[in-house]
């Protein structure tokens, strides 16, 4: 939760903020004028707190000698469902290359017929290197995806640790002092 206080009358302090708000780009969903305003601003694709998508609501009420505006930010469900199949997606598919490649590494020190082994074959001529190649693939593409998953797991816990960033930056504006 962002805050401030500005010395002017409700309906001025208002204005000034839905104008700087569209001049940054937000989208406004829902506006009660002139106690609050919400507005939806970043993208599915945004990795920092600032562009990640969210929901911004400004709440203007009187306070001593002006207006206080508060905000309150959330991640949209949006984001929070595009980031969670992306991270399901990377586990099921790492899992996936694991066991190729361990099925892969068995069948290149036994060259007794597994589930992946056809991968290494072909026209019944079975390829030990074509297995042992397979197997680093896939087992370095698991670990690839094991950073990546890594990496956005920080990534959505950064942006749900400072989802305010926008609204605190909206926040500071000269235009709104």
């Amino acid at each position: 939760m962002a805050e401030t206080k500005v010395a002017q009358e409700i309906g001025e302090a208002y204005a000034h903020l839905k104008t700087v708000l569209l001049a940054k780009g937000c989208r406004i969903t829902a506006e009660h004028q002139p106690t609050s305003v919400e507005v939806m601003q970043g993208s599915l694709w945004g990795i920092m707190p600032k562009t990640a998508k969210k929901i911004v609501v400004f709440q203007l009420s009187a306070a001593e000698k002006g207006m206080r505006i508060a905000s309150t930010s959330k991640l949209s469900s949006g984001y929070m469902k595009f980031a969670v199949a992306g991270c399901v997606f990377a586990v099921a598919l790492a899992v996936l290359c694991v066991w190729i490649s361990l099925d892969l590494a068995a069948f290149a020190a036994s060259q007794s017929h597994s589930v992946w082994s056809w991968l290494a074959e072909a026209g019944g001529y079975v390829d030990v290197q074509g297995a042992v190649l397979l197997s680093g693939l896939t087992q370095t593409f698991a670990v690839f995806l094991t950073i990546m998953l890594v990496l956005e797991t920080c990534i959505l816990l950064l942006a749900k640790l400072k989802v305010d960033s926008f609204a605190e930056e909206v926040l500071r504006d000269s235009s709104l002092a």
